[in-house]
Parts: structure tokens; sequence; C-alpha cells
């Protein structure tokens, strides 16, 4: 097993491509993801381990990032929020609450963590025709 440290911000990307994206308020899918894509069982087995430790960490980041929507945000209809701008004096201004959650969960996305994994080689995934980039998975590869 190999260990990598990387930013959460890299998690989240990470995630996104072994298991692809959605939009969240239609549920339509936008990029499918590389588990989904024809791979032998053992190499689909590693990616799904790693998808497993990597949304470990992005569970516990959105956590985090709930709480800083309870500190920071306002209460309405039953939901929390964080505004982007408020009114003032009959005027839209940026909201300070808003900028300190920014700011908050900006350092908190840039932060490192620590991540065991099966190192694949480029290799494993050489049989694969695809149109989509893989950046930070690339980084956790071994290239012979």
């Amino acid at each position: 097993m190999e260990k990598a440290t990387l930013k959460i911000v890299q998690f989240y990307n990470l995630e996104a491509e072994l298991n692809g994206t959605q939009n969240p308020q239609t549920g339509e899918k936008l990029t499918k993801g590389l588990l989904s894509e024809k791979l032998q069982l053992k190499t689909k087995y590693w990616l799904s381990d790693l998808s497993k430790k990597v949304k470990e960490q992005t569970d516990a980041c959105n956590e985090l990032r709930n709480d800083l929507i309870k500190k920071y945000g306002e209460e309405k209809d039953g939901q929390i929020s964080v505004p982007v701008s408020v009114k003032e004096d009959d005027k839209d201004i940026l909201n300070p609450n808003f900028v300190s959650f920014q700011s908050e969960f900006e350092a908190l996305l840039n932060e490192e963590r620590e991540i065991e994994y099966k190192q694949l080689s480029i290799d494993d995934l050489g049989s694969i025709e695809t149109e989509e980039v893989y950046n930070t998975l690339f980084s956790l590869l071994k290239f012979d």
C-alpha cells in the first residue's frame, strides 16, 4: 500500500473522477466517472476501495461545511443558508457572514489529509478509451 497527502479539494476532485458528477438540482449525470468504465476486475476493486476512502474524507468535510453553514447562516423556511448579500439601507451589500464562511471553508479545502491506497500503474488503465481527464488520479499512478 502507498500513502499520499492530498488537499481536501483534491479529494473532491478525485471523488468526481472516480464516480462521476451530476447536477444537484436535476440529478442529470454530467460525467460518468472512471468506475463506470469497463475495467479489469482487479483494477475496479482497487479503484472502488480508493473511492470508499475518498468518500470518507469528503463526507467528513461535508459535515464541517454544514457546521460552518450553521455558524454563519440564517434560518428561513426551515432551511439554513448563508446568503451572499444582505439588505442594508435599501441596498444589497456583500454579507460579512458569507465572507467569513467562504474564508473558513476555503481554508478547510486547503487542509491536507493522508490517504493509504493500492497504487495502480498506468498499464492497469491502459485499455480504457475515454474523453475525460483524471488529473488527480494521474498523480497517484505509477508510471514505469
